[in-house]
This record gives C-alpha cells, structure tokens and sequence, in this order.
C-alpha cells in the first residue's frame, strides 16, 4: 500500500445505485480515502453522509472541487449536469471518474475532452470499468491467446425494472428525464455492452440501426424498450437489446458472443459462463466457474492516477460510446441505419 492515499471527493447522487456504493467502498479503503461527500441537493448529501458513516464529509460541491487537497473527483450527477461539473474539476487539476453517458451531446462531450487534454489529467468513464471485473480480463485473455478467434456476432440483453430516482422512490426522476439525459431504457445499460465488445473485439462501431418504443410504462417520456442491430468496422454484428420492461426488483442478463473458433455465453443471473473454443484437451461446450463480473475501479483509478498503471480506457473511449448511442436515438427517429458520428477516424481509445 502507498503511504500516501489517493483522496477522492464523489459529487452527485442522481446516479445512486452506483455513488453510494462507491462512496461507501471508499471508506476504509487500502489504497484511497473517501475526501468529500457533495450533493446539488443538501438534504441528499446529508443521507448519505450518514448511510455511509461520515456526516462529517459532507460539503458544498464547489468547495469540495477547489479544495486543492482532493485528488479526484467521482461524478455521479445527471448527464446534462455532469459536462459542468467534469470541466470545473479538471480545471482545478483534479483526476476524473465520470458518470455514463458522460454527457448529452458530442459538443458536451468534446468540451469535456479538451478540458481533460488541457489539465492533463486522467478521466475513467463508468462504463468502462466492466473491463476490470476479473471475468471480462480472462476473455480478454482468451481473445488474445486466440481460443475464440474472431468475433463474428454477439447478442446482449438486459431486462430490467423501471429504475428509482432514490431509494424506495418508485419515480425514475432524472432517468426518464429527456432534458436530463440522453434516453431510457436502451442507453441505460447498452453503452457498457457497447463498451465491453468496442474492447473486446478492438474495432469500433461503423452503423445502428435501432428500434426503441414504450410498452410497458404509458406517459413515459423515453422508452422502456429498445433493440438495436450493430456492425462493427470488421462486419461483426451485435444485436442489443435492453428494457425497463420487467416487475419491480426483476431482472435478467445475458451475453453471448460467436466467433470463428470459439464463443462464449454468460448468463448473470444464474451465474454461469460456458465457453466452447481452443481449450484442449475439452472439446464442445464446457462449463468454467465465473469469476466476478463487477468492478468498482478505485485500485485501478488510484493506479493511473499515480502513475503506476496504464488506462484501461479514456475519455475517448467515453465519447464513442456516447456517439453509438446517439446513433441508436436518430435511427430509431428516423428509421434508417446511422453512423455514429467520428466512426470514420482512425481507431482510438483505452488499453486492448
């Protein structure tokens, strides 16, 4: 452990399922300290403060921003609010772990990125940590020993409930909010399926052509389902299909993907992954036990912002899969395949 801890200020609730456990996570933390506990809403900071044990902490967000003492910032506000908050705090010299979407349009996207390039400081999008969970290293491993070949096609699906804009609140609040963000159903989780085969396969996404309706939740003013067909750069075909469709508390995961010599399908809620591919001397499918499919990142975030690790992934990475995203919305608008915007340029983006 490095004497020194990495101090760590998380700003923002809206997104809770993850900032509260991430706040907590930081307490008692080998290698990082929880530096500061700041809410747009004081009442909802001061919640936390408490459920985590340190009332203490709990400050205004722009103190806790220019405090030259805090390291980092974990911003777990709104989409639209969060391009802000990321400019602010990387002006002020501080190391950034973003919320997902990082942000509403491209242009919030690309003033974020040129603030991060300013400051020279790191930035870690959310949805990019899935590739640290123990699980998601070992296949990538195996794609690089070559056991599945190349990816040719993949299907992920995530049936989920309608989410909560606080805990035991039934009302999504900002996460059904068009102003606030930049969908449903659809960009609630596909952007970490999106990211997990962008690193995976090591190509990026070329067109998407996406269907998204509301049919569960009537009056919902974003849906609560969306399909989407995906070609990548190499002509690998995803199809990821994402919803808000299931009773409260329900869900169900699954992730299977095809290639040349081998594939692999992950069922989370059961906790099986099988894999068939170059694993001698087994033949066919074979069960392997799963290892961990979550990751909260802090060693990693500690690491790179210490220096002693390469990124796994960087604010470009969070800006492509933002644009595939959005790529999803105007095709669906539109009713033709789209073209996530930049998909063109040369290949950029976090460790393969």
């Amino acid at each position: 452990m490095n004497e020194t801890k990495i101090r760590i200020g998380v700003v923002g609730f809206d997104h809770w399922y993850t900032a509260i456990s991430f706040a907590q996570r930081l307490v008692g933390h080998a290698d990082a300290e929880l530096a500061g506990i700041a809410d747009p809403d004081p009442d909802r900071a001061g919640q936390v403060g408490e459920r985590v044990g340190r009332p203490d902490l709990v400050v205004r967000v722009a103190d806790l921003i220019a405090d030259r003492s805090v390291d980092a910032i974990a911003s777990f506000v709104n989409s639209e609010r969060n391009p802000e908050i990321c400019i602010a705090a990387a002006g002020e010299g501080k190391h950034l772990l973003s919320i997902k979407p990082m942000a509403r349009t491209l242009e919030q996207a690309d003033r974020v990125a040129a603030a991060v390039a300013r400051s020279g400081v790191v930035f870690l999008p959310a949805e990019s940590r899935a590739r640290l969970a123990p699980q998601n290293q070992r296949l990538k491993e195996w794609f690089a020993e070559g056991r599945f070949g190349r990816i040719i096609s993949s299907y992920a699906t995530l049936w989920a409930s309608l989410p909560q804009r606080w805990p035991g609140d039934p009302d999504p609040g900002w996460f059904a909010d068009p102003a606030l963000t930049v969908g449903g159903a659809w960009i609630d989780h596909s952007i970490y399926q999106l990211d997990l085969l962008r690193w995976l396969s090591g190509h990026e996404v070329a067109s998407v052509k996406g269907h998204a309706a509301t049919l569960t939740h009537p009056g919902l003013r974003v849906e609560d389902y969306g399909v989407a067909t995906v070609i990548f750069d190499d002509g690998a075909v995803a199809t990821i299909e994402d919803t808000w469709t299931c009773p409260p508390g329900a869900s169900r995961a699954m992730t299977t993907v095809v290639g040349t010599e081998g594939a692999f399908t992950y069922d989370r809620g059961q906790g099986r992954l099988s894999v068939s591919g170059n694993f001698p001397p087994l033949t066919g499918w074979i069960q392997v036990a799963a290892a961990g499919a979550q990751a909260d990142a802090i060693d990693h975030f500690a690491g790179l912002i210490r220096g002693d690790a390469e990124p796994v992934a960087t604010v470009e990475d969070g800006r492509r899969n933002l644009a595939a995203c959005l790529a999803f919305y105007e095709s669906a608008a539109r009713g033709v395949a789209v073209e996530p915007v930049g998909s063109q340029e040369n290949r950029v983006g976090g460790a393969v």
